[in-house]
């Protein structure tokens, strides 16, 4: 949208230009009421250029301050050697606040990326979402008893056929036995 409110003054500026050089060339008193309202129109696309480019401006270094800071706090906790286990996810807000997210290792591990990150510069506030994982452990399955599977004594098969019809009806009887 800054580029269309910059096109809009910037049309706005030539046409003001074009009547004041309209009003210019004819010296009587409508003429002067013409070359005030151009002067007008001008200061008015003067304005409006500098509000864009300034709100432009502000909205880039913005953007900037806040890059800054992600890379600043994420190469601290990304290169710290106690932090090496850790899942974490940052997010960084325009004015510095910094959101931890994930798992560490342990609470030495959760006090050290806080501390790297609210020491950080541009870091105003650490919100610690944080959570500690403990540690995995693997707990063997020990099977039950032997299951034995038996397959069926018998199978019969009976196929009953309609002389009406071409359909096939097949019913299968299976008898199982059980240990």
């Amino acid at each position: 949208m800054p580029s269309r409110s910059i096109t809009r003054a910037a049309w706005m500026l030539s046409f003001a230009l074009l009547a004041a050089s309209l009003a210019a060339a004819t010296p009587d008193c409508k003429a002067q009421g013409v070359v005030e309202r151009a002067g007008e129109a001008l200061d008015n696309a003067g304005r409006n250029i500098r509000r864009g480019v300034e709100g432009a401006v502000a909205r880039g270094q913005a953007a900037v301050r806040e890059t800054d800071v992600f890379g600043r706090v994420y190469a601290r906790i990304h290169w710290d050697k106690k932090l090496t286990d850790s899942v974490i996810e940052l997010e960084v807000q325009p004015d510095g606040t910094t959101t931890l997210r994930g798992a560490v290792a342990d609470a030495a591990a959760k006090k050290r990326a806080v501390i790297l990150a609210r020491d950080t510069v541009g870091v105003t506030t650490v919100v610690d979402e944080l959570t500690i994982a403990g540690a995995a452990r693997v707990i063997p399955a020990s099977p039950t008893k032997p299951v034995r599977v038996v397959p069926p004594a018998s199978t019969t098969t009976t196929t009953i056929e309609k002389p009406t019809s071409t359909t096939t009806t097949t019913i299968e009887k299976k008898t199982v036995v059980k240990p």
